[in-house]
């Protein structure tokens, strides 16, 4: 399980336009993102791998994950389902959300996201012909078409308290025209991402082949998990455990479903996972190894050896190459927080 694979599928680095360069990496550009746990694990799911539920009579289509349900209306009218490059789509519309506006503001949040198909042929590394582009125009339409469809519904603890989130509409308006996307997104999920978290996004995740949705999926978990301010304090950003990776990666079979056919767990459990970590690697976008908890290295035993149930309680240490420093932004909000206690503290006792 020490050996890796090398990928060689052919490095394609961003061309991105002046809407999207913000801040520079010799290697990989990184933007900030809106980032709350309901889109996170939105962004795991596919209609191909988890088949929905559809009702006979309305033709809404439902499935779910985690905290979250999704609804699809007129499901079987689409032209396609729910997959990465739906989920790629709405990462971008999410970044171009983040820029224009005031995070955590007190002002209304500006829904309304408009990108110039340019930008996002070049943001998907969509190569530079009329069939290629004619063809990525008609994907983004379909990923529209699904995004307008779907509402979710999650409950989830925020400051202490567990709210609901009732028939939450992704997007309400969509539209391509004069060579640009239109996005409208709903109100109540662009404020719910409005004062969520930010996650350090590197775009070069965008040019991911599509065709193998773990590679995707993965890179995602991995710069979400190294973007947890949490984490960062614990020093636990760059180190998360295989079973993490296996909960986002519907693509890939349960050790169930593995033991009932031909039991090969090796073949069709970990080296997808391997294959999509030495993807990510040749990007490049990370460096991995397998350790313990805490970073520990392994052990002799662990490295020789091939017993699924080692291999599935160790962790993956990783770095994150060319991410935005981010120990200034989590020093200065954690001296904020303490001045505001200490001014909470001096108040009362006046009282």
């Amino acid at each position: 399980m020490n050996n890796k694979e090398q990928n060689t599928l052919p490095v394609v680095q961003p061309s991105v336009s002046n809407q999207f360069k913000e801040q520079p990496a010799p290697e990989t550009l990184f933007l900030p993102m809106l980032s709350g746990p309901a889109t996170n694990q939105f962004s795991t799911l596919s209609t191909r791998t988890t088949p929905p539920d559809i009702d006979s009579v309305t033709g809404k289509a439902a499935l779910s994950t985690g905290i979250i349900k999704v609804s699809i209306k007129q499901y079987k009218e689409l032209p396609g389902g729910l997959n990465v490059s739906t989920q790629k789509l709405l990462d971008v519309c999410t970044m171009v959300l983040k820029k224009q506006n005031d995070y955590r503001g007190k002002g209304p949040v500006n829904t309304l996201v408009s990108i110039p198909l340019d930008d996002i042929y070049k943001l998907l590394g969509t190569p530079d012909t009329k069939s290629s582009k004619d063809k990525a125009r008609r994907k983004l339409k379909k990923d529209m078409d699904i995004l307008f469809n779907i509402s979710l519904d999650w409950e989830e603890k925020i400051k202490g308290k567990i709210k609901d989130f009732d028939s939450i509409r992704i997007c309400t308006r969509k539209r391509i025209k004069a060579g640009i996307i239109i996005f409208r997104f709903g109100e109540d999920i662009a404020e719910y991402l409005n004062n969520a978290y930010i996650m350090q996004y590197p775009l070069i995740l965008l040019t991911l082949d599509e065709r193998n949705p773990n590679t995707y999926h993965i890179g995602r978990k991995l710069v979400e998990h190294n973007s947890i301010d949490n984490n960062v304090r614990k020093k636990t950003a760059n180190i998360i455990g295989v079973k993490s990776l296996l909960a986002v990666c519907h693509d890939i079979p349960s050790y169930e479903q593995v033991m009932e056919s031909n039991r090969n767990l090796e073949q069709r459990i970990i080296d997808p996972i391997e294959k999509a970590l030495n993807t990510l690697e040749s990007l490049p976008i990370i460096t991995w190894e397998y350790c313990n908890s805490k970073g520990i290295p392994l052990s002799e035993e662990q490295l020789e050896s091939n017993s699924y149930n080692t291999w599935k309680d160790l962790f993956i240490k990783f770095t994150m190459i060319e991410a935005p420093d981010q120990t200034a932004r989590i020093q200065a909000r954690d001296q904020e927080a303490k001045e505001l206690k200490n001014k909470k503290a001096a108040s009362k006792k006046k009282k």
